[in-house]
């Protein structure tokens, strides 16, 4: 019975995190690995904050729905990604785990030290100064926080497979 397992998960393709990315193939790739999610996020979450924005007068269910729809699709997404992440061998999977971890405290530590900069009225000087408006990046959006650790996941996967050449 454990052979037949074992030889059934050997016939099946393993999950590799350069499947996706920016080859055409990879856009139909990155669907398995918690794609549509991520899709259906950003068609939610910034259509639905300009909706809130310019009609406050919804009632607050309404406002609530609107905004929790992302958030449940970027848990979704989440576990999808969770999924994907063990389909692959102990090698990928150590460097995925890796890379997201890398991904989630390089956010953190940008969003904490740009609200700092913030309090510190520096971004207010650089408006005075240049009429560059960097204190509007949304942080707080879900759109963004998604986009934003899809990015610094490649960043810091590109950095830590290095180490496996």
């Amino acid at each position: 019975m454990t052979s037949m397992l074992y030889t059934a998960r050997m016939t099946t393709k393993l999950n590799h995190p350069d499947d996706i990315g920016w080859k055409p193939k990879s856009w139909l790739d990155s669907f398995k690995a918690g794609g549509v999610w991520l899709l259906l996020v950003f068609l939610t979450d910034l259509p639905g904050l300009y909706f809130i924005q310019h009609h406050p007068e919804l009632p607050l269910l309404v406002r609530l729905a609107i905004t929790t729809v992302p958030i449940i699709f970027g848990f979704l997404y989440v576990r999808d990604i969770a999924r994907w992440m063990r389909g692959m061998d102990e090698l990928h999977r150590v460097l995925a785990l890796e890379s997201f971890i890398f991904a989630a405290a390089v956010y953190l530590f940008l969003t904490a030290t740009w609200f700092m900069l913030t309090k510190a009225g520096v971004w207010i000087a650089l408006v005075q100064a240049t009429n560059v408006h960097l204190e509007q990046i949304p942080w707080n959006n879900c759109t963004f926080i998604l986009c934003m650790t899809y990015v610094l996941f490649g960043v810091g996967y590109s950095i830590f497979k290095r180490r496996y050449q």
